[in-house]
């Protein structure tokens, strides 16, 4: 079926944004009856109510048959005089209007094109009303502005299922996603269309270079998620195994054993306490190499700037440092627990923080990558309890960081600094306290949202790479954060942890959008603070937000918002780009996100800015892995496009329509 859009006569057509698209409206004036009447002192009259009025237009709507809307919210009214009553004729088969909410929903079951009238009226006879048009057929029909439309939103097979793109007389440009929610690796689209596909010839995908292994611990992130905890045991056979950690102040000497390599290779340095702060019940002690300290080299550490990393991790105050603001997210990063071979719980009193050159490498060259930190959980188990096993623990809290990286500024040490101490509380709070299996790629997306709950809190810019207190999307051209990465790799899966540059930056900007869609500080809080692993602890802190959405769906929403991510109108689940601060609450701390625009960040490749494109021919050609996203450009086009698609069972297809 085909249908055309026309305005009623005498109506003024206007377009709005309205559930991440914008979409056209034909308003038509109302008048408004004012009753008046007397009240009040003698002799005065009281003042009329304002008249009636509609504070937003109604937008057109385009559904596809048997699908659930997105529930759209009617404008409400403001003044007028007594209760408001609103309604909407007439009914679309399928879809419900609750007035009190002003909300319609359902699954539209009949084709047609429905001229729609929402009207208001007040006590006192005063009606304004609102026209717009549901079009309910086969097709994507564009209406102006920012669209998305989900082909398949449940992820049903598709065989050579054909859909119209209607763009009419409008050009718009045109993009596909396929999103894979499944866990069979290996998915192939099939996309045949001979107008869109000639219309795209000219948008090549270029090739990309592999991402940049990071120079990382992976056995220490093996022994972080999956530690070797033995069995819990009664709390008096852990006293007796326990025993309190030895006294130290500032100047105390300790023999430290680092991590050498990648390997697991281990080494003793002397390292002496250089300085201390404490807040409450709670002391945060930094540690510096002999080595780093009474050296000439410009890597060496002064007491300056080991008097601002412990400042900046712990102060006097509330919700003013490091430690107050991630454990406010996350948790304790120690306490009470089952395990004989573990530390006390007495051992949260202390964090230690260590800096040391930690792979004897000096300055970073420039581009150079390298371990800037490491928490590993082997300190925080007793060499009493398996003097082969743990005979290299230092038997303490402890962060260490790279001390030449120190020298190149602090902000970037405090950004790592956030960033191990989840690791550290991550531990705790899944392995030992809830007996949870952690997944590193959701341990590390937990860390660098961290890194970004708190940045503008203690001043650094974070992941982001846009100044710490600025809450716009900052300006173009921008090569620094995470993010120039991950528009040059957006088609990673983002479960899998290969240890690569790109891994980082996928988990970060996929965490940054959870964090500004759906609950912020409090989301990451239930996901770490979850007896649940992987997918399942997200799905289950999204589900205890009142957010009924999976996985999949999660990651088919966040790939619209990437390409959307240059509107500041559009709404949740699209929402990177709010224009200003994201904001949330967690353990009575506050905190706030700035806006995210890919557009503004080059790809390393050279070859533009935001999200990288496949063309047609390679978006077939590629297989998928699972819980990843795959955007094709079909072009700027308009008029009528006939598109097939084709997909096994769990792969979305979504398109976005840009002005």
């Amino acid at each position: 079926m085909h249908f055309r859009l026309r305005p009623p006569s005498g109506g003024r057509r206007r377009c709005r944004r309205h559930q991440g698209r914008s979409l056209c409206f034909v308003a038509l004036a109302a008048a408004a009856a004012v009753l008046g009447g007397c009240s009040g002192a003698a002799g005065t009259a009281p003042a009329p109510p304002p008249p009636l009025s509609l504070t937003a237009p109604a937008a057109d709507q385009s559904y596809l048959p048997d699908q659930v809307i997105q529930p759209l919210v009617l404008p409400a009214a403001a003044g007028g005089s007594g209760a408001l009553t609103y309604s909407l004729s007439p009914e679309v088969p399928g879809l419900t209007f609750d007035a009190g909410s002003r909300t319609l929903t359902g699954t539209p079951t009949q084709l047609g094109e429905y001229a729609m009238t929402y009207a208001v009226s007040d006590g006192a006879g005063a009606a304004v009303r609102l026209t717009f048009t549901i079009y309910v057929e086969n097709a994507l029909r564009y209406l102006g502005g920012d669209q998305v439309f989900f082909v398949n939103p449940d992820g049903a097979a598709l065989d050579e299922v054909e859909y119209t793109l209607r763009l009419g007389d409008t050009q718009a440009y045109v993009y596909l996603i396929a999103t894979y929610g499944g866990e069979v690796p290996e998915p192939r689209a099939k996309i045949v269309d001979t107008t869109v596909g000639a219309a795209a010839s000219s948008l090549r995908s270029q090739p990309r270079p592999p991402s940049e292994p990071a120079r990382e611990l992976t056995w220490v992130s093996e022994h972080n998620n999956n530690p070797p905890l033995l069995v819990r045991g009664p709390a008096s056979r852990s006293r007796s195994v326990q025993r309190p950690p030895p006294q130290r102040t500032v100047g105390s000497r300790e023999t430290f054993t680092e991590v050498l390599s990648a390997a697991g290779n281990f080494q003793t340095v002397t390292i002496i306490a250089r300085a201390e702060v404490t807040d409450g019940v709670t002391t945060a002690r930094v540690w510096v190499g002999d080595r780093e300290w009474a050296c000439a080299a410009r890597q060496c550490i002064d007491q300056e700037q080991v008097d601002e990393i412990a400042n900046r991790f712990l102060r006097p105050g509330p919700a003013n440092d490091v430690y107050d603001l991630v454990t406010a997210i996350y948790g304790a990063p120690w306490g009470p627990h089952e395990y004989p071979n573990l530390i006390p719980p007495s051992a949260a009193d202390t964090i230690n923080i260590v800096l040391y050159d930690i792979e004897g490498d000096g300055l970073p060259a420039p581009g150079e990558t390298r371990v800037v930190g490491y928490f590993l959980s082997l300190h925080n188990y007793l060499k009493a309890g398996n003097p082969t096993l743990y005979r290299d623990s230092n038997e303490w809290l402890m962060i260490a960081l790279d001390s030449p990286w120190l020298t190149l500024g602090v902000d970037q040490s405090v950004s790592n600094l956030a960033h191990e101490f989840q690791h550290m509380i991550h531990f705790y709070q899944k392995p030992v306290l809830r007996g949870a299996r952690s997944e590193t790629w959701l341990n590390e997306m937990s860390s660098v949202v961290a890194e970004d709950l708190i940045a503008s809190q203690t001043r650094y810019d974070g992941p982001r790479g846009v100044d710490y207190d600025e809450p716009t999307a900052g300006q173009p051209g921008n090569r620094f954060g995470r993010l120039p990465v991950y528009n040059l790799h957006n088609d990673l899966q983002v479960t899998a942890w290969r240890g690569t540059l790109a891994n980082y930056s996928i988990q970060y900007a996929l965490g940054a959008y959870l964090a500004r869609n759906y609950g912020g500080a409090e989301l990451f809080g239930r996901i770490v603070q979850s007896e649940r692993s992987g997918v399942d602890a997200i799905e289950g802190a999204l589900r205890g937000l009142g957010h009924q959405v999976s996985f999949p769906q999660v990651l088919a929403n966040w790939a619209a918002a990437g390409l959307l991510s240059d509107n500041t109108e559009a709404p949740v689940p699209y929402r990177y780009n709010a224009g200003t601060w994201s904001t949330s609450r967690a353990g009575g701390a506050d905190y706030r996100l700035g806006s995210i625009n890919l557009y503004h960040y080059p790809r390393p490749d050279g070859r533009g800015a935001g999200p990288y494109l496949h063309d047609l021919s390679a978006f077939n050609a590629r297989s998928q892995p699972p819980h990843s996203n795959k955007y094709a450009a079909l072009g700027r086009l308009a008029g009528d496009h006939s598109l097939t698609v084709s997909g096994p069972a769990g792969l979305r297809f979504t398109v976005v329509f840009k002005e």
